[in-house]
């Protein structure tokens, strides 16, 4: 087992950053409870008007709040459940040999290649939800560690990729579709005819996937690359036979897969949910058994081709060898759970005491009237969104209040609802990769901690500022993009432009 070796230098490690973000919050909050911050939130369905005001945590209910909630907080953070049956999955793959002989082709391919792949593989994982960085984090970080490459820098590509483009992907996915139906109420009594189109924003997101891949490719392999140094390898026997055989294996449970998410055939689509209308919405609604299952069917997927790999090449000989490679990958993978805890708490005092709810409604309601169009209206947009997003990386709760407030004002501005919506989503994308609030960074902080041997800077700031080149590339990237569509007049998808 690798020696982690840590240099002599005074460092605040990311819990120690958290705790402090957390007592700053409390002492804000106290503050600003005091001055009487406030802000109106408006209801997107009825338009009703709320007054919300920053609570105090220094308070009796919010000491209680503190105590009484942090072990409920912990338990409802969706990344952990999605971390732990992820790594049962790589684990099993890993110490099968079987993710050594697919990934040992990649050791032939270009690194600049190789991260192009990465990156935008990340982008379209974004299909499946947050289920991408649970699944791509610990995965690529394998494959960096089998092509002789040092996997913390896999984690920070795969991450950046995720991230910066969350607003990309191809086609749609289901939170456009979430989103969009928040859009068109917005319109509502502005445009009485606009209808959310899923298919809107087609091209312009997969544009976007391409392009972004591009820059970003050549961001990390310039800032990133030559601050990491190389792994290396293990010893575990590679087979044909016994790739064979499992890829046989892995097409018959595929298929099965498959059939079990097509509707209309017999004994079809047991997986969708059948009240939901579009086919997306039956594959990734809150009922969705897919939905609920899809990591359930990961794990099942690899425990079978692992076994079968495992046994024919010898990388496991017996049960008592396969149990314990089933658990294999959660070794060094403590912090992502103690990371988790305090970043649960950190998070919990944030949304309690609505210190970001409040600011980020000050600052929306702020430019409610602003007189301003075409670029500049666009680019007060993007930037508005950032930093919305940075206070509270919660995408659909941000978007419901920040749409009845701009697509309203976007169409006075001759700017399409879809166009907004897309605006929002790339500086969402933006947003999550300069927040210290994203409960993913966390989870891949905790990688990065795990294949640490040589003592780098792990700091949650630290970390940040080391990727924040790359981030600020994809920024400016995305920004290009907008307000190129914007200029060109392209069509963003089917029969949708920026336009009116």
């Amino acid at each position: 087992m690798a020696i982690r070796r840590v240099k002599n230098r005074k460092t605040l490690g990311p819990i120690i950053i958290m705790i402090l973000i957390s007592i700053v919050i409390m002492i804000l909050s106290f503050i600003f409870n005091k001055i009487g911050l406030q802000a109106v939130l408006t209801d997107i369905s009825s338009s009703e008007t709320t007054i919300v005001t920053v609570n105090n945590i220094f308070s009796r209910e919010g000491l209680q709040y503190i105590f009484g909630s942090a072990v409920s907080n912990f338990q409802n953070i969706e990344p952990l459940i999605y971390v732990a049956i992820s790594l049962i999955a790589i684990s099993i793959l890993e110490s099968s040999g079987l993710l050594k002989h697919l990934f040992g082709y990649f050791k032939r391919v270009k690194p600049a290649f190789i991260t192009f792949i990465v990156l935008f593989i990340g982008m379209i994982s974004t299909l499946a939800l947050d289920y991408g960085y649970a699944v791509l984090i610990p995965l690529v970080a394998v494959l960096y560690k089998n092509i002789n490459r040092d996997p913390k820098l896999g984690i920070m590509t795969v991450f950046i990729g995720i991230t910066a483009g969350y607003g990309a992907g191809f086609l749609y996915n289901y939170q456009d579709i979430v989103l969009g139906a928040l859009t068109q109420t917005s319109s509502v009594g502005i445009i009485s005819n606009y209808r959310f189109d899923r298919w809107s924003m087609a091209f312009i997101t997969t544009a976007s996937t391409i392009i972004l891949s591009l820059v970003g490719t050549f961001a990390i392999e310039k800032f990133l690359v030559k601050k990491n140094k190389r792994s290396t390898d293990d010893e575990l026997i590679v087979s044909t036979k016994a790739l064979q055989a499992t890829t046989i294996v892995f097409i018959l449970l595929l298929l099965l897969t498959i059939y079990s998410i097509i509707p209309g055939l017999p004994f079809s689509g047991i997986l969708l949910d059948s009240q939901a209308n579009g086919y997306m919405e039956k594959l990734f609604s809150e009922t969705s058994p897919f939905r609920e299952g899809i990591l359930a069917l990961f794990v099942v997927i690899s425990l079978i081709c692992g076994y079968v790999y495992g046994k024919i090449s010898r990388n496991i000989k017996n049960v008592r060898e396969y149990n314990s490679a089933i658990s294999s990958s959660f070794e060094g993978t403590g912090f992502i759970f103690a990371g988790l805890f305090f970043a649960s708490i950190m998070l919990g005092i944030l949304d309690w005491t609505n210190i970001s709810t409040v600011l980020s409604l000050k600052l929306v309601n702020l430019f409610n009237n602003a007189p301003m169009t075409g670029i500049f209206l666009i680019s007060l947009m993007f930037i508005i969104f950032v930093l919305v997003t940075i206070l509270n990386p919660t995408t659909i709760a941000n978007w419901t209040f920040i749409a009845p407030v701009f697509v309203p004002l976007g169409i006075r501005a001759n700017i399409s609802p879809s166009f907004t919506q897309m605006i929002f989503k790339a500086a969402d994308s933006v947003g999550k990769c300069f927040t210290p609030f994203y409960i993913y960074l966390i989870v891949m902080l905790g990688f990065l901690y795990k294949y640490d041997t040589d003592g780098e800077e792990l700091e949650l700031f630290g970390t940040m500022k080391k990727m924040a080149p790359v981030a600020i590339w994809l920024a400016i990237t995305w920004i290009v993009i907008i307000i190129g569509w914007n200029l060109l007049g392209l069509s963003m998808g089917v029969g949708t432009y920026p336009t009116l």
